[in-house]
């Protein structure tokens, strides 16, 4: 949030809404939909309010409500209609705006009742896939552009994570032992599970055995898992971070070489996969440009 710990600039409101600085300007100045105080040295700077103010006026507008419109509204009356456009749509703005102004204020009781009653309308799958991947997404956005601190990602992620945790430790299903098992594990340095969590509560949901690995695994460790089973084993990774793109196809020949069996597949997807844009992957290797890719495969 740049210097401001409790406070926005304009530009950051621009990253929040998607609604240019120059626009915002004239919105507050013709409309004075917004107050924001001023800095010593005469900068505008925005609260969690105003915030609130430009998403929910970012999103009415977006949805065809006329500025002039909306500025006529008092906040209650703002409030509810971007509830009722909301429920007449099915569109899940709303809430996804909901749940930035949660992680801004770090306000964990407005993230959990936000999720639980969407979860509630339209299920565990839809809440993860429709409000929290895109919030996660647009998060990345906003920390690359010091819109928000690390903290803020942090405790809005690791809310999400408390609830993948918990969806995979209810998803446990009878297993056949002696079926295909799904190895998840993210490589060295990679630290970015979320993805990864999901799959395991998906593969578990329909049956699968799973053994999960998690972060930082040495490529090194993989042959060990190996050696453990008979069956048919295919390995699942996320590479986010890590390895660059660059050595993507040094890791993979160094992948088979460790584990050569035919009985051993691997699949994996994340942006350096999609960055490295490798023609040949390998025998047994399927590289999936998208994680939405690799949902469709699973599935």
């Amino acid at each position: 949030m740049g210097p401001y710990l409790t406070r926005f600039s304009i530009h950051d409101l621009e990253e929040f809404s998607g609604v240019k600085a120059h626009t915002i300007r004239i919105w507050e100045k013709r409309y004075g939909l917004l107050s924001p105080d001023r800095t010593d040295t005469n900068i505008r700077t925005y609260g969690v309010d105003e915030l609130k103010t430009i998403l929910n006026v970012a999103y009415l507008n977006r949805n065809g409500v006329k500025i002039s419109r909306i500025a006529a509204l008092t906040s209650e009356e703002r409030d509810r209609q971007v509830k009722e456009v909301a429920q007449r749509g099915g569109d899940e703005g709303s809430d996804l705006n909901t749940l930035k102004l949660a992680m801004v204020s770090y306000d964990t009781d407005l993230f959990e009742r936000t999720s639980a009653a969407f979860q509630a309308e339209s299920g565990f799958r839809a809440l993860v896939e429709r409000l929290y991947v895109p919030l996660l997404e647009h998060i990345g956005v906003l920390w690359q552009s010091n819109a928000i601190c690390p903290a803020q990602e942090h405790f809005v992620s690791n809310l999400v994570r408390q609830k993948l945790v918990v969806a995979v430790d209810g998803a446990a299903r009878p297993l056949d032992a002696a079926g295909q098992v799904y190895v998840l594990y993210l490589p060295e340095n990679e630290i970015h599970e979320l993805g990864l969590l999901y799959t395991h509560y998906l593969l578990r949901s329909a049956g699968h055995q799973v053994i999960y690995l998690g972060q930082s695994v040495p490529l090194e460790d993989l042959p060990q898992v190996v050696a453990q089973f008979a069956s048919p084993l295919e390995f699942i990774s996320i590479f986010t971070a890590f390895p660059q793109s660059d050595d993507l196809r040094s890791y993979l020949d160094k992948l088979r070489v460790l584990v050569p069996e035919e009985r051993v597949r691997f699949r994996f997807t994340g942006s350096r996969v999609a960055a490295a844009d490798l023609k040949r992957a390998g025998e047994g290797i399927s590289l999936l440009p998208h994680f939405k890719d690799l949902l469709a495969s699973i599935l």
